[in-house]
């Protein structure tokens, strides 16, 4: 896993001092879209990483043309995800590999709107070696939880801090939705900055966190709620008691709770209604391995 860290690393860096070749923005995203597809789609492990070090490459590339930041990208919306925050000072690329052991890799980088450079931070996925229990540890972007990023929401106080919901496939048989705050220290990202996620109704614990694992043949909601500035979600549950302490193996049981905020903190809140609640789409994001083309196992998103 390490060689696999530190291969990232160089090669991102590396991309990063080297000159741009003279393409457009539009070449550039039609090479990213091919390599894409390979990554979703080949059938041979093999070459899904080779394209995916090639594609971190070009991606690179891309980004150094003056302007990219207002380059949308529009056509891998199906391969990667791309998010803005509301104040428009990053945006967030995640998507993720796939391996013939059921296992998930996770990629990322965040790009600072910076008209004069390009200002790319690296995210390295970092969660297969976490001694510490995620949901309680605060995370740089060297050791990365990894997730797909559906929805940046800007928390404007003191400080700008941003919350982000995401996809994270662990295994053949468990998903999850990850929420998780973002705040910058002297320009660095920071994952998880501090415990503000209260545990359940009940507790006095608070998370740096929250990880919501689920059956991967169900599907999870996890919502903001804009209007009301609340966060709904699915109440999951084991489907018998057998399976209590197996979140693998947990469902919706048709039920929502959220957050809402109170100084400084989110409040857990049981039983919400949702009879009202608006279409959104912050869970617009095609997952890659819901395409019909995909070589990867098939997720409810």
């Amino acid at each position: 896993m390490r060689i696999v860290i530190a291969f990232f690393l160089s090669l991102f860096f590396l991309t990063a001092k080297s000159q741009p070749t003279k393409l457009s923005l539009y070449q550039y995203e039609d090479s990213l879209k091919n390599l894409g597809n390979s990554i979703v789609n080949d059938t041979i492990e093999s070459k899904r990483v080779k394209s995916n070090e090639i594609f971190i490459k070009t991606l690179i590339d891309a980004l150094k043309i003056k302007g990219s930041f207002n380059y949308k990208f529009s056509n891998l919306e199906n391969i990667i995800s791309i998010k803005n925050s509301d104040d428009r000072k990053f945006r967030i690329f995640t998507w993720f590999v796939f391996y013939n052991n059921g296992s998930f890799r996770y990629y990322g980088a965040i790009q600072m709107n910076n008209p004069e450079k390009l200002e790319l931070i690296p995210l390295i996925d970092g969660s297969a070696e976490l001694s510490e229990n995620p949901e309680q540890t605060s995370l740089p972007n060297n050791k990365w939880y990894g997730a797909v990023y559906y929805n940046i929401i800007s928390v404007f106080g003191k400080t700008p801090s941003y919350i982000l919901l995401g996809w994270k496939g662990q295994d053949m048989e468990s998903s999850s939705k990850v929420m998780e705050t973002l705040t910058f220290q002297n320009g660095k990202p920071v994952f998880g900055e501090s415990p503000v996620f209260q545990e359940n109704v009940k507790s006095s614990t608070y998370l740096n966190r929250r990880i919501f694992s689920y059956n991967s043949s169900a599907s999870m909601l996890l919502r903001y709620v804009k209007d009301d500035k609340t966060f709904v979600f699915d109440h999951l549950v084991p489907p018998n008691e057998e399976f209590e302490k197996i979140k693998s193996k947990y469902i919706p049981d048709l039920t929502y709770d959220g957050y809402k905020y109170k100084n400084g903190k989110w409040m857990y809140v049981e039983n919400m209604n949702l009879k009202n609640l608006p279409d959104d789409t912050d869970d617009s994001f095609v997952d890659p391995s819901k395409l019909k083309s995909s070589s990867t196992p098939i997720r409810k998103y």
